[in-house]
């Protein structure tokens, strides 16, 4: 299981989880990840923050704990499409790894991803992060237009 943060400014972290990870794992994620970038890039700005509805990140605790750290969360309803940008960038993440020779382990995979997140800390990566955050209100409009059916998105 692994976690990632992107914001228009770009890709920052991408924390590998060795178990499952439960309500008390992800809200420390959060602390430890999502907690510095926020004040870092967005101290006085406007913001939002994305993510699907897995069920630890619908988890009551959670909840408690972006309200209580003052983080907005962008809601999404039930079965609606997902259009959270990291799916394209896990897209280019995959991308670049099918070009690597194949891990036999877990540790050798581990050790193919670290090569691969290098990219995306490129200008051009950021770029195109960038692009895909510009690209959200005509994302959201496709799905409103398409009352939740699919888009080109």
């Amino acid at each position: 299981m692994t976690w990632a943060c992107i914001t228009k400014y770009g890709f920052h972290d991408m924390v590998l989880h060795e178990d499952t990870v439960n309500a008390e794992h992800y809200i420390d994620t959060l602390r430890k990840y999502l907690l510095p970038v926020i004040q870092t890039y967005f101290p006085r700005q406007c913001f939002l923050f994305q993510q699907d509805g897995a069920s630890v990140h619908t988890a009551h605790a959670v909840a408690e704990f972006l309200e209580k750290e003052n983080v907005p969360l962008l809601e999404w309803p039930p079965c609606s499409p997902d259009l959270n940008i990291i799916e394209n960038v896990w897209h280019y993440l995959k991308l670049k790894m099918k070009k690597l020779r194949a891990a036999n382990s877990r540790d050798e995979l581990w050790e193919n991803v670290l090569l691969v997140i290098h990219s995306m800390w490129e200008a051009e990566m950021t770029e195109t992060i960038n692009n895909l955050y510009e690209s959200m209100p005509r994302r959201m409009a496709a799905v409103i237009a398409a009352r939740g059916g699919n888009t080109k998105y």
